[in-house]
């Protein structure tokens, strides 16, 4: 009777040993990933991105070979339109969260030695929000203003930087960093600070 309670025993001990060890490595695994804020910010670029498209194919399609600017700037505000009625409640730091922040900003600090950083706060780009010639709102969602200037960015930041889908860029505003929805022209998040 003794060694079959202790088989028994040593049964229900060796299961559990491997539900703790399955639970440590799922737990160390889901750690990795959130240790990574660039996989996690490419994530949510991608979330964005099936949102744009979303909005673009309940948008009317500009005809191809349109050469007149009004029909171009109805679609961009349409399809400006239904992005924010897919999000509504979009905030500052939805996509820069404060992990992905603090990574963004190590690369521009690295790679923006004293030149670098001349032409990044330079050409084109605005010397804060509110000294544009059509001063920048800085929110989650506003209009970029077609006659703000939009700013270069240095090729080297470019490409350390985490790539980015064609539908949304990297700009400059004063030291801020956002990202702009191209297409929609409208100011995805914003990271103060940046520079």
């Amino acid at each position: 009777m003794t060694n079959i309670i202790s088989s028994t025993g040593k049964v229900r001990c060796a299961a559990l040993i491997v539900v703790c060890l399955m639970s440590a490595v799922l737990l160390n695994c889901r750690g990795i990933a959130a240790q990574d804020p660039l996989k996690a910010f490419q994530s949510r670029i991608q979330e964005y991105v099936a949102l744009h498209k979303k909005a673009e194919s309940s948008a009317p399609p500009v005809p191809k070979n349109v050469t007149d600017p009004t029909i171009t700037a109805q679609h961009e505000q349409q399809l400006a339109q239904g992005i924010r009625a897919l999000r509504p409640n979009a905030k500052r730091g939805e996509i820069f969260t404060p992990d992905a922040q603090k990574a963004i900003a190590a690369i521009i600090k690295t790679k923006l030695d004293g030149n670098a950083k001349s032409v990044a706060l330079g050409e084109g780009n605005p010397k804060s929000p509110e000294s544009a010639a059509a001063p920048i709102n800085l929110a989650v969602n506003a209009t970029y203003p077609t006659s703000a200037p939009v700013s270069t960015m240095p090729p080297s930041l470019l490409m350390a930087l985490p790539t980015l889908p064609p539908e949304v860029e990297f700009r400059f505003v004063g030291h801020n960093l956002i990202l702009r929805d191209v297409k929609a022209n409208i100011i995805v998040d914003v990271m103060p600070n940046a520079i």
